[in-house]
């Protein structure tokens, strides 16, 4: 392949996934978090299809540029997880889709590095297969169920992630809850803000427009435009680079050892982040999490930067080094911001925030993912390490002055967070 042909390749699922994002609303709007997710498989299961029949290089990027597609799917489980969990372990288990994410890139390099191409195209496939069959087994969100109106389907929805009966005061008492909170008339009347929308809001069936309501919700946009920053700062941290171009930038990082070795080393080291970060992330909060570890991630590569550049230190050093910025990488920027996205939102522009903030993290993706070769061909890896600290430092920055703690928290007490002048200590 040529150097354009492996940028486009490492990009355009980035690229693809960023035009599919303006229907990702649309898409959990009318079909669904459950639908959604099996509609999104499709084009994931056909990019496999593709690839275990062509062996051509444009049948490659083709199918990269359709698992881009189904790359949403990505966006949709810390918002469809978020809906049906208990507050105290709702970090933890948002965070679950970054260690099974972990998971599945470690496979990839394992597999990918040890068995023939064909092998790896129909293991591959049969793994979209595999999960299209699994998520059937689930039922659609409780939030969502409600807002359509279909309140027996919201309890028994409520009744399967519970283990309780139908009868249950519990469930009575959960459905009340969400109630309350798409209605917006009881928990909300204690945001200001709300007095002004409330007003305009008769019944759920009349709610206001997406964007009149961002329009009369000062917390609602400072929410999102503090996320679509941290989302930008967190992604130019560099660990998608570092995961698509693994084998290639171990083979000029640590030249004497396998960079098959390396790269499954590293994806097992992202694994054993995720984990410990799912019970840090409850444990100190996510504020304070995405802080320390962006500063810690943002020295790594600092150090890294001038380790590659100036080939100072044994060769084993730099692998160690790429491990312990992945791992800092995993327990803060790489997973908090998904937190954070199923969390902030209120129930009326959740679909469409999410959506916007998103497509704009994939558009930084593509962009970094494109620019990634020209840069490392012109300069050389070391100063692009540089870059990443900086995106480390600010990341730290707007995290510090500008986000609340979410911990524990619901979404009415968040808002209220957001709207308060003082900046966040």
């Amino acid at each position: 392949m040529t150097v354009a042909e492996i940028s486009i390749m490492g990009s355009i699922s980035c690229a693809s996934t960023f035009v599919m994002m303006p229907f990702y609303g649309y898409l959990l709007g009318v079909f669904g978090r459950k639908r959604s997710i099996i509609i999104l498989y499709l084009p994931q299961l056909l990019a496999w299809i593709l690839l275990v029949t062509l062996k051509r290089v444009e049948a490659l990027i083709c199918a990269m540029f359709l698992c881009g597609i189904g790359g949403t799917l990505f966006s949709i489980f810390p918002i469809y997880i978020n809906e049906f969990c208990e507050p105290s372990i709702r970090g933890a288990l948002s965070s679950s889709g970054i260690i099974f994410h972990g998971v599945g890139t470690l496979l990839s390099y394992w597999i990918g590095g040890t068995v023939q191409y064909t092998t790896m195209t129909y293991i591959g496939l049969s793994l979209v297969i595999i999960g299209m069959v699994l998520i059937l087994f689930l039922k659609e969100s409780p939030l969502y169920l409600m807002i359509k109106g279909l309140e027996k389907e919201a309890a028994k929805s409520i009744a399967y992630y519970k283990g309780l009966n139908l009868d249950s005061i519990e469930i009575i008492s959960h459905l009340e809850t969400l109630r309350q909170l798409i209605t917006s008339d009881i928990k909300l009347n204690d945001i200001p803000e709300m007095e002004s929308l409330n007003s305009e809001i008769k019944s759920p069936q009349q709610n206001l427009s997406i964007l009149k309501f961002l329009r009369n919700s000062p917390s609602s946009r400072r929410a999102l435009i503090i996320l679509i920053v941290i989302f930008t700062t967190c992604i130019f941290q560099g660990l998608a680079i570092v995961q698509v171009f693994a084998q290639p930038l171990f083979a000029t990082a640590v030249p004497s050892m396998s960079s098959t070795l390396s790269s499954v080393i590293f994806a097992l080291t992202i694994v054993i982040s995720g984990i410990f970060e799912a019970v840090l992330v409850e444990a100190i909060g996510r504020r304070m999490l995405l802080i320390v570890t962006s500063i810690v991630t943002g020295l790594l590569c600092i150090i890294l930067g001038v380790k590659i550049q100036f080939q100072w230190g044994p060769g084993w050093l730099t692998a160690v080094l790429i491990y312990i910025y992945s791992s800092t990488f995993s327990f803060g920027a790489g997973a908090v911001p998904y937190v954070l996205t199923g969390e902030i939102f209120l129930p009326q522009i959740k679909s469409f925030a999410s959506t916007v903030v998103f497509e704009c993290s994939y558009f930084c993706t593509f962009l970094m993912l494109f620019m990634f070769n020209p840069l490392f061909n012109a300069f050389g890896l070391g100063p692009i390490f540089y870059i990443f600290a900086g995106s480390c430092f600010l990341t730290a920055l707007v995290t510090f002055f500008f986000l609340p703690e979410t911990k524990n928290l619901p979404v009415d007490v968040i808002q209220r967070k957001f709207l308060e002048k003082k900046l966040f200590k």
